[in-house]
């Protein structure tokens, strides 16, 4: 089962002469009404909530990974209330709002990470002090070798510390690049696990983006940092898309460093104070941002 967006589940709706607005990927008034007309018309239960029977029921086999910017923030704000080890009351909201549920979850060196039962890979942003000074500060390693990206298909490996710069031509923030060790090692040589959307938030995004080259597939991040020392083309660096707002500084952060990937800056048409780096000030961004800005989707390719 994938993961559909509000932006999809509008347009299936209007194609099947259900009225939920305009396609903004917005979870309005308007747009549950419409949900709800579809439900008792089809004889399901009327809550307004699109779960696995109303979402099977409206998509039918034209179901993909279709995530807009507003469905990943959603998610990556719900991440991080799921536990790391057992079922929750963000499961149950993961389940109304998204029909999705964890299949696995693991905490690994105070990395966190849930994979979704549609293939679906989420990796909340740090919490604690002490994972910001682990991975956040961590950007050097002085006197040993520094990580780069290796990319090999299949059960070869894919991080190496022996080469400098791997497949990739690569390197970049030793923090980053560990977090995304444990979440590679974690994940292992199980290939059910690499095939869906990674979304993760502010340094993991980074770990979003890395992994993204790895597995070869399709991440959305939030706030992101810069992650790469070098500058240049790296292989499938397309498929990381990262919403950054122009008003958030961990966003130019670290000097000296590049982001990777295909990076969309949100300017909010009411200008806010404040550091604007939770997922909650980017979600108000995309739901006031300044006319004209392209909010793309994504795709699995």
């Amino acid at each position: 089962m994938a993961l559909s967006g509000w932006n999809s589940i509008q347009r299936h709706l209007k194609k099947r002469h259900f009225d939920p607005g305009p396609a903004d990927g917005i979870r309005g008034a308007r747009t549950i009404a419409a949900v709800k007309a579809f439900q008792k018309a089809s004889g399901l239960v009327v809550n307004g909530i699109v779960g696995r029977k109303t979402r099977a029921a409206l998509f039918g086999t034209d179901v993909q990974i279709d995530c807009s910017g507003m469905i990943c923030a959603s998610m990556a704000a719900l991440s991080r209330r799921l536990h790391p080890a057992r079922t929750g009351s963000a499961d149950a909201d993961l389940q109304r709002d998204f029909g999705l549920e964890v299949t696995d979850r693991g905490l690994v060196k105070g990395v966190k990470a849930c994979m979704l039962n549609n293939g679906c890979l989420l990796i909340p942003g740090s919490k604690s002090f002490t994972d910001h000074v682990r991975f956040n500060l961590r950007v050097l390693k002085p006197r040993a070798r520094q990580l780069s990206l290796s990319y090999h298909h299949a059960d070869k490996a894919v991080f190496s510390e022996k080469t400098k710069t791997g497949a990739s031509r690569m390197i970049g923030h030793q923090g980053f690049f560990s977090h995304a060790t444990a979440i590679f090692r974690w994940i292992g040589k199980d290939q059910s696990k690499r095939h869906g959307l990674i979304v993760g938030h502010s340094p993991d995004v980074a770990s979003a983006q890395i992994l993204s080259r790895t597995f070869v597939s399709p991440a959305i991040g939030f706030a992101a940092p810069r992650l790469r020392k070098t500058d240049g083309p790296v292989r499938h660096d397309h498929l990381s898309l990262s919403f950054c707002r122009d008003d958030d500084i961990v966003c130019t952060l670290p000097g000296g460093f590049h982001h990777t990937g295909q990076i969309r800056q949100l300017i909010h048409k009411k200008r806010k104070r404040g550091l604007n780096h939770y997922m909650k000030a980017y979600i108000d961004a995309l739901e006031n941002q300044k006319r004209g800005l392209n909010i793309p989707t994504v795709r699995d390719p």
